[in-house]
């Protein structure tokens, strides 16, 4: 009974492991993006997504470019998706989540999810590390104006002072 258990573990240990390998082929990872249209968007590994045009009945039509090549075109409606699949690999997956129409002609699409994963035929894309800097807790505080402090505190009295002539008015009224 004790090694049934045992070699379940270890098989699910090992999915584990191998479900996790595809996280690192991960170049954007669920972020957005907008394009206007006739705007184009670089993508890490040298692909280029462009908007070829926007309709009026909410269609996006997309060019996917690499090496200067169209290696994928079509039109998606609102909330549909671009998928582009190399050699049985999913290399770019992106959402038309909305688009704005804006004076004339002109419309400004938003895509999210955008996923894009690493293309094994293309060059590795460069890896920047980005090395926090240390500041001290007292650079990130700031306290307000004196200024502001002073106005608040004019502002106040003047209430207060207006409230109590207020007051000795009506009751001299009466």
């Amino acid at each position: 009974m004790m090694g049934r258990y045992v070699s379940i573990l270890a098989i699910s240990l090992v999915i584990l492991a191998f479900s996790g390998s595809a996280a690192s082929d991960t170049i954007l990872n669920g972020t957005g993006f907008y394009l206007a249209t006739g705007d184009s968007y670089g993508l890490s590994q040298g692909y280029i997504i462009k908007i070829k045009s926007v309709s009026n009945e909410g269609s996006v039509w997309l060019e996917l470019e690499s090496d200067n090549k169209i290696v994928k075109s079509e039109i998606i409606n609102l909330k549909g998706n671009f998928t582009y699949i190399k050699t049985n690999r999913t290399i770019l997956s992106l959402k038309v989540d909305n688009i704005y129409s804006g004076p004339g002609d002109a419309k400004l699409v938003s895509f999210f999810p955008v996923y894009q994963y690493i293309d094994p035929d293309m060059p590795a894309p460069r890896i920047i590390e980005i090395t926090p800097v240390e500041t001290s807790y007292l650079d990130n505080i700031s306290a307000p104006a004196l200024k502001q402090i002073i106005s608040e505190q004019v502002i106040w009295s003047a209430v207060i002072i207006l409230i109590l002539i207020l007051f000795y008015v009506i009751r001299k009224l009466w």
